[in-house]
């Protein structure tokens, strides 16, 4: 078959990778980049060159990952662990909590207040909750029903558990207490510590850059086409979908659309037979968000000694993260600041994103659109089509249209679990 790929994101690239051996493969991707929230940004500090991760980031070597990982074993692409500590600060950098209250042997003072050490036991307690929680699959709960159920103190879901888990997010607080439970806690149930050994991550040497570029370079029959929009897809007199980009016609057996819910929707405006897919997905709601390569250290914890790889700061309505790589020995972060009235000092970069709404409406759509896939030679890959809003999915998405258009790639096997 002729098959057009709207969107060269994770997405659309390992749709491409699963299919081009069966099918005749091209890709669409706007930008003038491949991967989409997968972004190395290069900066220069003090004279040494940095790649840093603006977009996604953290994954590790997990089941929660483990679609994704298998694709990096085909790629042949390299990881490295490193362990994942937290803090949680207010705004200004005062009383941090890090987690553990310990690099390597050394106690983190700060972080050893009579509060703050009841606040690290009941988060521990809280953690012990969700595997059971996440195993049932609950997408109809919302996060606030959930820490409603377990019957928490006030005081400590106000200032830390909500803070901490609203940061992962970036939205204002009460329209997060409408995301799923399910979604809201993923990470967390993905990235468990042990004991007082804090969760391992992976990284990727270079950058998930290398990832891309690894998938890209892998493709040797599908037709790339980067910096070309997708004005619109419509059905030819013969049965053919038509994909318009530049205002040239392309014409396709089956179309993948491997961008955001928004942007199908409306490009899906030309195929009229596919309004109840159209209405589904009219359901998934965005936000944006801005990101920060800096060097600023005011938007990290007041004590050195509380710096973590992953920091929260927060005012009660609003938090946000800053990403640190002790690794590096600089002070070079990845910080949200899209609520900041400044950009910090010195700025190396930024990046805007759009993201997804994760409530309980965004998984009730998403499992409404599973029987429409594949319907009137439309089909739909992306994050928001596969479970939660995580990178496996994105991955899992594209596994999915591929079972549908080439259940006997050699390839799609290669991504599967083993089986006997």
């Amino acid at each position: 078959m002729r098959i057009g790929i709207i969107g060269g994101g994770a997405a659309g690239l390992a749709t491409a990778w699963l299919l081009e051996q069966d099918h005749d493969v091209t890709v669409f991707e706007k930008d003038d980049r491949f991967g989409g929230h997968t972004h190395t940004i290069d900066v220069e500090v003090d004279g040494q060159a940095l790649s840093i991760d603006a977009g996604f980031q953290f994954f590790a070597r997990s089941t929660a990952y483990a679609t994704f990982n298998r694709l990096l074993d085909a790629l042949e692409v390299p990881r490295t662990e490193y362990p994942a500590t937290l803090t949680v600060a207010r705004n200004d950098g005062t009383r941090p909590v890090a987690m553990p209250p310990l690099r390597g042997w050394r106690p983190v003072w700060a972080s050893l207040t009579p509060r703050a050490i009841v606040d690290l036991l009941r988060f521990r307690s809280f953690l012990s909750g969700i595997p059971a929680f996440l195993a049932e699959h609950d997408t109809t709960m919302t996060i606030s029903e959930y820490v409603q159920r377990r019957r928490l103190p006030k005081g400590f879901v106000d200032r830390f558990l909500f803070p901490l888990l609203l940061a992962f997010w970036c939205v204002d607080l009460e329209e997060f207490r409408g995301f799923a439970a399910y979604n809201a806690l993923y990470y967390l149930g993905a990235n468990l510590p042990k004991g007082i050994t804090p969760p391992a991550q992976s990284e990727i040497p270079g950058g998930l850059r290398v990832y891309v570029d690894a998938l890209v370079a892998s493709l040797q029959r599908a037709s790339l086409h980067a910096g070309m929009p997708v004005e619109a897809v419509t059905r030819d007199v013969d049965g053919s979908l038509a994909v318009t980009s530049a205002g040239v016609r392309h014409p396709f057996d089956h179309v993948v659309l491997a961008c955001d819910a928004s942007t199908a929707h409306l490009l899906l405006a030309g195929v009229p037979e596919t309004a109840d897919m159209r209405t589904q997905l009219a359901r998934f709601g965005y936000f944006d968000t801005t990101i920060a390569i800096h060097g600023d250290p005011r938007l990290m914890p007041r004590d050195r000694a509380a710096w973590s790889v992953v920091n929260v700061r927060t005012d009660g309505a609003h938090s946000q993260l800053s990403i640190w790589n002790p690794a590096r020995g600089i002070p070079v972060f990845k910080s949200w600041v899209t609520y900041d009235d400044e950009l910090p000092q010195p700025l190396y970069a930024t990046a805007a994103y759009r993201h997804g709404l994760i409530d309980t409406t965004y998984f009730d759509a998403q499992r409404r659109l599973r029987p429409l896939q594949g319907a009137h030679g439309v089909s739909l890959a992306g994050l928001y089509t596969a479970d939660a809003d995580s990178h496996e999915s994105a991955i899992l998405s594209a596994v999915a249209v591929a079972e549908r258009l080439a259940p006997g790639s050699a390839r799609l096997a290669a991504l599967k679990p083993a089986t006997g």
